[in-house]
């Protein structure tokens, strides 16, 4: 299911804007323009990834983060479940409608946060993505291990 591995690419971190910025921008000044989007998505980042404000994003910070912001994106009624049609929104493949039912667990025609958490958590790459993050290898993201990364191949979802 590519759609979540766009997903959370996109929605989980934010850091497209940096990405789409610094490809329409080839001047100096453009350049500039991009570094400081992508200062502002790391920043947006972590403002909303460390829940207990301590600085760092740990593992679990930055998977829920990356799950949450996801969801949230894809349900675009904010009822709290993705239907189908909110499903085939993003989702334009041949198999979207299977994708759906396998993480729709109890049948009831809609995805729940829990059913979609647990499908990101079985099918992600979250915490190999994670681990190529944390540079230092002390378990916490910082600001500056974002820095200069490109992060739109990082996260990813199989299925």
């Amino acid at each position: 299911m590519q759609i979540i591995r766009q997903c959370l690419l996109m929605m989980g971190l934010g850091l497209v804007i940096w990405a789409v910025a610094a490809q329409a921008q080839t001047s100096a000044v453009g350049l500039a323009t991009a570094a400081r989007a992508q200062t502002n998505a790391t920043l947006t980042f972590f403002q909303s990834a460390d829940t207990n404000s301590d600085g760092q994003v740990s593992q679990a910070e930055f998977a829920g983060h990356a799950k949450t912001s996801t969801f949230e994106r894809l349900d675009q009624d904010k009822d709290g479940m993705i239907t189908l049609e909110e499903w085939k929104a993003v989702n334009h493949s041949p198999e979207a409608e299977k994708h759906f039912e396998a993480m729709d667990k109890d049948r009831n025609g809609r995805i729940s946060y829990p059913e979609f958490s647990d499908t990101a958590d079985w099918k992600s790459a979250l915490n190999d993505s994670f681990k190529s993050l944390d540079r230092d290898r002390d378990s916490n993201l910082t600001p500056d291990e974002l820095t200069g990364r490109p992060m739109f191949r990082l996260l990813s979802v199989d299925f």
